[in-house]
């Protein structure tokens, strides 16, 4: 048998593998485009948190904010209660992965003045 399609074959396997393998990572690392998805709603493009839902909710003017990246990473992902133990802010762990958490530090961040 002639190895040119059986090489051809392996490696259409391991690009598709590749792939498949990258998507997260390349979703993770956009962290603006995960922040328009799941955070913007309530905080805004700009993070004033002047949308319906914000105001609503009382969302955090995240150019206020002065959380650590671990703080932030901790808030995206367990939420946050008012001060009657009412949620707040929805926790991200079940919809976001870790990585992708992350992400949205740099971009929860750079809202600060």
């Amino acid at each position: 048998m002639n190895p040119a399609p059986r090489f051809a074959l392996r490696t259409a396997v391991l690009l598709a593998g590749l792939a498949l393998a990258a998507g997260p990572v390349l979703r993770a690392a956009d962290g603006p485009a995960l922040f328009a998805d799941h955070c913007a709603s309530c905080h805004g493009m700009d993070g004033h948190a002047r949308t319906p839902a914000g105001r609503k909710l009382h969302a955090k003017d995240l150019t206020l904010s002065r959380l650590t990246d671990a703080q932030v990473e901790h808030q995206v992902r367990e939420g946050q209660k008012d001060e009657r133990g009412n949620q707040a802010m929805p926790p991200f762990k079940e919809q976001l992965t870790p990585d992708e958490i992350k992400a949205l530090i740099p971009v929860v961040k750079s809202f600060r003045k």
